[in-house]
């Protein structure tokens, strides 16, 4: 009986050994078979998952790069605002020069403007005090411009009613005789440059001369001293005259 107790021990010991033995196999093959699972479905995920990891990691070197490229430029572009600013700190410079001599020539501006302002209202009142001392000059005679038959140039003043009160000297071109008339005109008005004479037959006559004693204008013979008066009289009064023609 006991030997039969010892065979059933020992038997159901191995028939537990086996099973536990088969259970172990048995989750062995699960397990190996659940890897291979897994395998065959994450793999692939698992591969793209590291293309793209790869492919970012490329990417963030990219843009490394470009971050690098950007801050080198912040830098040029920070160097060229540095000196735009120093070349517009100097053109305000130069504006606030140019608006100081701007302001200058302001001031001297209207200080000139004052003075020919002022200069203006004294021509004017000279122009006046000319015009109430000159006489009325609208009745006045002309100068006539005459060749002789050398080709030389000579003028007579002459009244308005054509008579001739003056002859000038001969002149060998045209300008020399209208520089005469002017010192005729620069002269009349001064009775000193009026020289009276006597011919050798006693007839009275007069000369005009410039200032350097030159004659530039003689008259003609008079019967009495009272002519000659009266004719010097008319060359005061025509020999202002801008009145020119030629005969």
């Amino acid at each position: 009986m006991t030997q039969l107790f010892v065979q059933l021990t020992q038997s159901v010991t191995g028939n537990v050994i086996t099973i536990v033995a088969l259970n172990i196999v048995a989750a062995a093959i699960g397990y190996f078979t659940a890897w291979l699972y897994a395998k065959s479905v994450y793999s692939p995920i698992i591969k793209g998952l590291e293309t793209d990891k790869t492919n970012l990691n490329k990417q963030i070197v990219s843009l490394n790069d470009i971050i690098k490229g950007l801050e080198a430029d912040k830098v040029t572009l920070n160097k060229q605002v540095t000196t735009l600013n120093g070349e517009i700190s100097n053109l305000n410079v130069e504006v606030k020069k140019l608006k100081d001599e701007t302001n200058d020539l302001k001031e001297k501006v209207s200080k000139l403007s004052e003075k020919n302002s002022k200069l203006e209202e004294e021509i004017a009142e000279k122009d006046k005090e000319i015009k109430d001392l000159s006489p009325n000059t609208t009745s006045v005679g002309k100068y006539a411009i005459s060749k002789a038959k050398n080709d030389e140039k000579y003028f007579n003043l002459k009244t308005t009613d054509g008579q001739t009160i003056l002859t000038s000297q001969m002149y060998s071109s045209e300008s020399a005789c209208f520089n005469g008339i002017e010192s005729v005109r620069n002269n009349c008005s001064d009775d000193s440059k009026f020289e009276r004479k006597q011919s050798v037959n006693n007839k009275s006559f007069f000369v005009l001369k410039a200032a350097n004693g030159q004659v530039i204008g003689t008259s003609a013979m008079y019967e009495s001293e009272a002519g000659m008066e009266n004719d010097i009289a008319l060359v005061k009064k025509n020999g202002i005259s801008t009145g020119v023609i030629e005969e």
